[in-house]
């Protein structure tokens, strides 16, 4: 299954920030891309079968720590 979330953050350095931050991160079939302006961020990823995947709870707390949140 293919996640797909958006953040969005004050300034375009906390955006570039945790594009920088999440690319380096360890999920299957990871993208991570400015969304629809400099101040959104998209991440794509894989879902990890058989396993309970806390990805998406560790990019909203990523987010909320840079000022930013999911939309």
């Amino acid at each position: 299954m293919n996640v797909q979330l958006q953040y969005k953050f004050p300034s375009e350095q906390l955006a570039y920030r945790f594009l920088n931050t999440v690319s380096h991160f360890d999920a299957e079939e990871l993208t991570v891309k400015f969304g629809q302006s400099d101040h959104h961020v998209r991440v794509n990823y894989r879902y990890r079968q058989g396993t309970f995947d806390n990805l998406a709870s560790q990019l909203d707390d990523l987010a909320a720590n840079m000022e930013g949140e999911e939309v």
